[in-house]
């Protein structure tokens, strides 16, 4: 229960930095899924000839697209979490295999680092991109690799400007942490009582506090490109894993 709570500060946290745009996206989903009702509604009423109706356009917005490839991207990323799911909890705790993550993630980061400048904003992103960024961040599953790092890393790669790897990065988190969160709920058998409330009600403070400053600098890190720092603390993290692994 303990693990719950933090994933649902890191989530709160999450939510403060960015509830402007995930605000406007939850609006543009429920309106997507009123003009699916309405389309569906004409056409099992008989209308099916296009010219006598006009259906509504359902991804008639930026906000619309950007909802769509979060939903895109959850599809591997459950997908290769599940997957690996087995693997990650067997290294859960081992050194070399942390390590090992850590430097896979530093190495993304950098090759990202020498992409050229994009505009690619919601309009132009493909789906494909989104299924893409979901692969990368199916695997940060695996102990060391970083879920941020992965997201970042492959939106770069798929040529996402700026901005829009910014909002995409840290918003496709929430979907994650809610799965997280589901899942951590269904296997626990820890009770809240059991542990007491107040260290949960405490973790999960301490979780959102941290988290909100981190992100905050994370963001002023990414949104000038500066992935290279990330990679470099990736990397003295992953060697000090390694070389205490091999002593």
């Amino acid at each position: 229960m303990f693990v719950v709570m933090l994933h649902i500060g890191t989530l709160l946290a999450v939510i403060a930095v960015f509830y402007r745009d995930i605000l406007r996206l939850l609006s543009e989903l429920v309106r997507m899924i009123g003009d699916l009702f309405c389309n569906l509604k004409l056409w099992l009423g008989g209308h099916r000839n296009p010219e006598n109706v006009r259906y509504r356009k359902i991804v008639s917005s930026n906000y619309r697209k950007f909802a769509l490839m979060l939903l895109v991207s959850m599809i591997p990323t459950s997908i290769i979490g599940y997957l690996i799911c087995p693997v990650s909890e067997a290294v859960t705790g081992n050194l070399l295999a942390s390590g090992m993550g850590l430097l896979i993630t530093a190495l993304l980061l950098l090759v990202s680092s020498f992409m050229l400048g994009s505009d690619k904003g919601p309009r132009e992103a493909k789906y494909v991109d989104a299924f893409l960024v979901g692969a990368f961040q199916g695997f940060s599953g695996f102990p060391g690799i970083s879920r941020l790092g992965m997201t970042v890393s492959s939106s770069y790669l798929s040529g996402f400007s700026r901005k829009f790897v910014l909002k995409y990065s840290f918003i496709l988190c929430v979907p994650t942490i809610l799965g997280a969160i589901i899942l951590e709920g269904t296997r626990t058998h820890t009770s809240t009582a059991a542990l007491g409330v107040g260290p949960c009600l405490a973790g999960m403070a301490a979780s959102a506090v941290v988290g909100f400053f981190i992100i905050r600098l994370a963001v002023r890190l990414i949104s000038k490109k500066r992935n290279r720092i990330f990679a470099a603390y990736c990397i003295i993290i992953g060697i000090i894993s390694v070389v205490g692994y091999l002593k």
